[in-house]
């Protein structure tokens, strides 16, 4: 599973967040450090919830 992130007001890509089955998963392409260093280590679902909070906004693409 891919999840495509993009910036809440214009749309542009900030990046990805690539997961596999066993609930790991990893960013890439991210240059928000805050971000990368808040929520790495969380579970997925919680890194969802609280994307909005760092305006982006998400689009999941199941493989």
């Amino acid at each position: 599973m891919r999840v495509h992130l993009f910036d809440m007001d214009s749309l542009e890509s900030r990046g990805m967040i690539v997961a596999d089955d066993h609930h790991r998963w990893e960013y890439r392409d991210v240059a928000n450090e805050h971000l990368v260093r808040t929520t790495s280590g969380l579970p997925l679902r919680a890194v969802l919830a609280c994307l909005s909070s760092f305006n982006i906004v998400y689009d999941i693409v199941e493989d």
